[in-house]
């Protein structure tokens, strides 16, 4: 499974390769810094970002406005340690195709990004979610910020399965009773869930002012389609709902069109609510992504 990846040295010696290449690259050039964090009320100066409603108008820059006629707001380092929570879709629909390894290739990105997250000290925490039985399970793992306790993560990432229903909202909800100070949030998930869900659980975590951040894991098989040709009887391996389906160049075709249509409904929400998105498509292509992907994420110092 790809998340034994994780804890491997060499592995975590290329994270740290990337770690560095983004301090380096942060000295030569000018303009804004990729690090991501919340609205802070210090006094050292960090980014600009564009207005968003309930922003707080007292961190407007009237300089820009003047100028450009923009609502651009200034943001601070904050003189707090930033939290970041990881959560982890574990839900049945991450286990399939099974050959796909979603659950394999989520877990990876979500111990990565915890130990790129530690890199500064700041307090960072894994979590599962699925909804089994009728309940939302929600795991959450202690936070940990130095990098000698990094290992402490392996037997909670190990241990993971998939199994139950995704229900992102509940999940959600039930993080949101800890009522903690605003940080970062990160969502691994493939998002098979209606708009509505989705919509709901981010809305609920901007609402209390996190930092969100979405991650989209789909797999080969699942966004091409390419079953062998025939005739089958498909089972929904959350609700247990059954239904008779024939494979060809047409169905795989069309399977292709959904997993697109997907999965710009879900990067379109992001973008228009302010939301980092990232896609994670095809676990073979994982170092491309971690190439590629990570360093436009907001997420390393």
């Amino acid at each position: 499974m790809l998340e034994k990846r994780a804890f491997e040295p060499d592995y975590l010696k290329r994270l740290d390769g990337l770690v560095l290449g983004a301090r380096r690259a942060r000295t030569v050039r000018a303009g804004r810094r990729v690090l991501g964090r919340v609205q802070g009320t210090g006094i050292e100066p960090e980014d600009f970002r564009e207005y968003r409603i309930g922003d707080d108008l007292r961190f407007l820059d009237w300089n820009a406005y003047a100028r450009l006629d923009d609502l651009t707001i200034r943001t601070f380092r904050v003189e707090r340690q930033v939290e970041m929570t990881i959560l982890i879709d574990a839900s049945a629909s991450m286990g399939l195709p099974r050959d796909d390894d979603k659950l394999g290739l989520g877990l990876l990105l979500g111990a990565s990004l915890a130990y790129i997250g530690m890199n500064e000290n700041d307090p960072v925490r894994l979590a599962t979610f699925a909804l089994r039985h009728g309940t939302p399970d929600l795991v959450l793992t202690p936070f940990r910020r130095r990098r000698e306790t990094y290992p402490e993560f392996r037997d909670f990432v190990s241990a993971t399965k998939c199994g139950g229903e995704t229900k992102l909202g509940a999940a959600v909800h039930q993080l949101m009773r800890e009522r903690r100070l605003p940080g970062i949030v990160v969502i691994i998930s493939d998002f098979l869930v209606n708009a509505a869900d989705y919509a709901d659980a981010l809305g609920q975590l901007l609402a209390a002012r996190h930092e969100v951040k979405a991650i989209h894991v789909m797999g080969d098989r699942e966004r091409e389609g390419n079953y062998p040709a025939g005739s089958y009887r498909v089972r929904d391996c959350e609700t247990g709902v059954t239904s008779e389906i024939t494979f060809g160049p047409a169905a795989a075709a069309l399977c292709r069109q959904r997993a697109e249509r997907h999965a710009a409904q879900v990067s379109g929400f992001c973008v228009r609510h302010g939301i980092t998105y990232m896609p994670a498509f095809g676990a073979a292509r994982f170092d491309e992504i971690l190439t590629n992907e990570f360093p436009r994420f907001g997420i390393m110092a």
